[in-house]
């Protein structure tokens, strides 16, 4: 007698988050309440300072505007403006100025900004602006570059009245902001109602992905595998027909050896991994044996491929010259792209330039002699494949060679150099196996350099060495926030920046 055990379905877990996340948000959000019934702040400016030694400011246009900005607090408005050099430190022209002119800028014990005082600061020469602020008015250091950056489209515009504008009605907004008016609070309130819905969409979306990527490999580990278990027998066949005696041949019997074995495993795995039921591919046990076996299937149909060419092409059965053709069809993808590789590169000397460039047209006639000397019998096949690995070698030499020239070019430091580097000989050791090639097969990858992969490996180091250049650059226009050697002590509130 047996008993059904009753299996009760698990209580998706994205329902309490939502849950959750529902009262949290509610709970966050509750000082919007209070946002929404307080009236905007309503202090002007308690007095208007303008110290236009550049002379670009019209002070009509500024009162006027400045008028019409409402502070949580009465603050002191300064516009100081000065030309200088982009190289200069507009935070220590700007305390130097103050230390001989105004004094009434900086506190009684000469450390910080006055209270109640806001400083917006230009120098339309070496294009910076900065903010400053009273230790009463002060804001954090990102709400500072906030500031500046709403006015970063007036200054562009050497509309450098209205950047003041800009500048100050933004201060005005965060200066001794009620706590209750961050946005922080009930945009967060927000934010948490929505990250349950959020997060149980995106496990639930990433999942779906991870089962797709599954069953996609599945499905390529699935083919591989029809094609060897349809070429099982003819595969055997041509392993015990290869000569041993040749150098080529006894080394694609080695890597053979062990192909049944593997095909064995294979054909337990595709057997064990039908039975997963879909809604579990994204396990990750699952999709790392699935990746593994698609790896192996793949990795035998090759060299199934290869078996037989290697078979066909040393007993020279019918048929070989294709198996030849099997043999240099990499070398001639090779030599197609080369004009590619060697064009537009202005940065290069002819030096550089003609060793790869010229190398083309022999490396056709070399192939066109081999070809030759296989058909007339001149050439054994192992003394065929010797002559073009000696050709795919010298292309590798060269393209290293030509990468070497390309870096130096290109790069303009160590660091860029060593990611160039590190990017191509990763794409040199990762490139495919072409089906059939006896001499991808008897060597490991990474042995001969394609110029696909150099391609590809050049292409993805330059993005990478131009993205950190951007970044590098972005960095280089931000905020400043020392005053410099002759600040001393100095530690007033503000920073400063390019535009």
């Amino acid at each position: 007698m047996t008993t059904d055990t009753v299996h009760r379905p698990s209580r998706p877990v994205t329902g309490w988050l939502l849950a959750l996340g529902l009262f949290l948000g509610l709970l966050a959000a509750a000082p919007a309440a209070l946002l929404a019934g307080a009236g905007p702040a309503q202090a002007a400016p308690e007095g208007i300072e303008l110290a236009d030694e550049a002379g670009v400011i019209h002070e009509p246009t500024l009162r006027e505007g400045l008028a019409d900005v409402d502070f949580h607090e009465p603050t002191t408005v300064v516009v100081w403006t000065q030309r200088g050099e982009a190289e200069s430190n507009l935070n220590e022209r700007l305390l130097a100025d103050a230390r001989e002119n105004h004094p009434e800028w900086i506190s009684d014990d000469g450390q910080k900004w006055a209270d109640g005082l806001f400083i917006y600061a230009i120098d339309p020469q070496g294009r910076q602006q900065g903010v400053y602020f009273g230790e009463d008015r002060k804001v954090g250091l990102s709400t500072q570059e906030d500031i500046q950056e709403d006015a970063v489209d007036s200054l562009q515009e050497a509309n450098w009245t209205q950047a003041a504008l800009d500048a100050t009605r933004s201060a005005a907004t965060v200066m001794n902001r009620p706590w209750y008016q961050h946005p922080g609070i009930w945009v967060g309130g927000i934010i948490v109602v929505i990250m349950g819905g959020i997060f149980g969409g995106a496990m639930v979306a990433s999942r779906k992905k991870q089962r797709q990527k599954a069953r996609a490999d599945l499905d390529r580990g699935d083919r591989a595998f029809a094609n060897v278990s349809t070429d099982l027998e003819a595969t055997e066949l041509n392993a015990h027909t290869v000569p041993e005696d040749s150098r080529y041949g006894a080394q694609v019997l080695e890597r053979y050896r062990t192909f049944h074995e593997r095909y064995l495993v294979a054909a337990r795995e595709n057997d064990r991994l039908s039975g997963i039921a879909e809604r579990k591919l994204h396990r990750k046990e699952h999709r790392q044996a699935i990746t593994a076996y698609r790896e192996t299937t793949e990795e035998l149909d090759q060299l199934d491929d290869t078996v037989a060419s290697t078979n066909t092409l040393l007993n020279r059965y019918p048929g070989w010259p294709e198996a030849w053709d099997l043999q240099t069809a990499p070398m001639r993808e090779d030599l197609g792209q080369i004009d590619g590789l060697v064009s537009g590169q202005s940065k290069l000397t002819a030096a550089q330039l003609t060793p790869l460039r010229s190398f083309k047209p022999e490396a056709e006639r070399e192939l066109e002699r081999l070809g030759a000397g296989l058909q007339t019998g001149d050439l054994s096949p192992d003394d065929a494949l010797d002559g073009l690995a000696a050709l795919r070698a010298r292309l590798t030499e060269l393209l290293e060679q030509f990468s070497t020239a390309q870096i130096e070019a290109f790069a303009e430091s160590d660091a860029e150099r060593s990611t160039l580097e590190q990017q191509m000989r990763r794409e040199r050791t990762r490139a495919s196996r072409r089906p059939g090639s006896i001499l991808d097969t008897v060597h490991q990858p990474g042995w001969f350099w394609t110029a696909t992969a150099y391609n590809i490996g050049y292409s993805s180091g330059m993005s990478s060495v131009t993205h950190a250049r951007e970044q590098a650059a972005s960095a280089s226009s931000g905020s400043t926030t020392g005053y410099g050697s002759s600040g001393g002590s100095f530690s007033g509130a503000g920073s400063s920046s390019s535009f």
